[in-house]
């Protein structure tokens, strides 16, 4: 039997479809890791020799502030969704749609707003010279981007039926066709205009195929503004909570643009968005799988009273999150100078120990996924706190060894391990409730040092036929 489905088979003991679905739902998002993790690596080598670092760095920057407004005004649809109590109404998947137009043209003015402060800043001198926010074409690039806000903010709620029911045959389906027009698309745009707005306008046109798919794949109710009081206020009281968290989420997540941004030049920045990107591989992966059903796992595994049952199952549900992201940690601390020299070219060299620092946080992935098991019972109020402490710890960290310390190598250490003080909560809270064993929590750190083994393996293998 295929190791991954056998894993899975083994996640849960109640029969049937259910687990069923979980392992579809793993293979479909295998294979959909796959093909994202092809076009990114064939977008990253051919992107990296049409256009220059500083460009990278620019639309590093350019992609936070719509990030941060998206994530301030999230309501919440697609877990208001897939979590609603009882049969989905047409109605309330119409308020859904009707807050997500509202919430896009709000980002997108607050962005607008942002480009404007941006530009008269740049005029009254408060960035440094070589700063990634002193380029001239930085609040021109937001502008035009927010307009992204308003486009997907028209895309079908009905996508997230089939996401509620587990039939990820068809998402998987959009998600494979999107992938291999978002290369081919940003490829054609940066040989044409070879500037940041081939980013820029990429971004926008997928936008559009994304709010045309939702419309063209996913049968459902048609789509039509809906004021229900009833409806709406029960996606703000749900959803204010949501906004809670995903805004302070948010604030922790572009942290390192922000600081890094500021402190760096445009082209030494583009070397870190550059390499945040090939760390985040192997997070990709395992975040699309737990994206996918991890909520759903987790909502099944609540039903079950008995805490050592559950204790099992979460453990089984975590062996592939564990196994993948110690092994990616260890590889990548031996393995990034070879890999960088074999996909760019002499001017991203100094992406390799950028790469090494950043891997040594891909071990607290695992420990992570216990915030899922919250979200299911509601306890958003607790994860919102939890989250609260994840962007203090990051921001001060990150304030105090870029700006106090005056070094970067700090600040990268702060970005790979800052989630400790949150997991360790997490854990505290987790070993309460029966959850968590600490022995299972280690147990897999092995993998670590065999990865890099396997990564130091692989080098020296290459640099033989180099």
């Amino acid at each position: 039997m295929n190791p991954l489905k056998k894993h899975l088979t083994s996640i849960l003991s109640d029969a049937g479809s259910f687990r069923r679905k979980i392992i579809a739902s793993a293979a479909l998002s295998t294979l959909v890791f796959i093909v994202h993790l092809v076009t990114r690596i064939v977008s990253t080598i051919v992107l990296t020799r049409i256009l220059t670092p500083d460009v990278f760095g620019v639309f590093a920057v350019v992609m936070i502030f719509i990030y941060i407004f998206e994530q301030f005004s999230d309501i919440g649809v697609r877990p208001l969704i897939l979590t609603k109590e009882g049969d989905l109404d047409e109605g309330f998947l119409r308020s859904c749609w009707t807050a997500q137009i509202l919430r896009g043209l709000v980002i997108c003015i607050l962005c607008c707003c942002v480009a404007v402060g941006i530009k008269l800043g740049q005029g009254a001198g408060w960035f440094p010279a070589e700063s990634s926010y002193n380029v001239a074409v930085l609040p021109f690039a937001i502008a035009c981007i927010s307009l992204s806000s308003i486009i997907t903010g028209f895309a079908s709620t009905s996508r997230f039926i089939y996401e509620r029911d587990m039939n990820f045959r068809l998402i998987s389906i959009e998600n494979l066709i999107r992938a291999v027009l978002s290369l081919t698309i940003t490829i054609s745009l940066a040989l044409w205009l070879r500037s940041i707005w081939a980013l820029v306008f990429a971004f926008l046109i997928g936008a559009v195929i994304q709010v045309i798919f939702s419309f063209a794949l996913y049968s459902g109710p048609k789509m039509r503004l809906n004021w229900d009081r009833t409806n709406l206020k029960l996606i703000v009281d749900r959803g204010k909570w949501i906004a809670g968290q995903s805004g302070l989420t948010a604030i922790l997540l572009v942290a390192d643009r922000f600081v890094l941004g500021f402190a760096m030049s445009a082209s030494t920045f583009g070397f870190y968005y550059v390499a945040r990107q090939i760390v985040d591989l192997v997070e990709m992966f395992l975040g699309s799988v737990h994206a996918q059903m991890g909520l759903q796992v987790f909502t099944e595994l609540q039903k079950n009273d008995d805490v050592g049952v559950w204790r099992r199952r979460y453990y089984r549900y975590r062996l592939l999150f564990d196994g993948l992201s110690m092994l990616g940690a260890g590889g990548l601390m031996t393995f990034a100078p070879t890999l960088v020299g074999i996909v760019y070219d002499d001017r991203y060299a100094d992406i390799a120990p950028i790469i090494q620092i950043l891997a040594v946080g891909m071990v607290l992935v695992g420990p992570g996924l216990l915030r899922e098991a919250f979200v299911a019972e509601r306890r958003l109020k607790e994860m919102t706190k939890l989250s609260l402490v994840r962007a203090v710890t990051i921001w001060g960290g990150l304030l105090t060894a870029v700006f106090g310390f005056k070094s970067i190598t700090a600040g990268l250490v702060v970005i790979a391990l800052h989630r400790t003080p949150e997991i360790t909560i997490l854990l505290i809270k987790g070993r309460r409730e029966g959850w968590v064993s600490l022995l299972h929590e280690i147990r897999l750190l092995p993998l670590v040092p065999v990865g890099a083994v396997i990564g130091w393996g692989l080098a020296a293998a290459m640099a033989g036929f180099m």
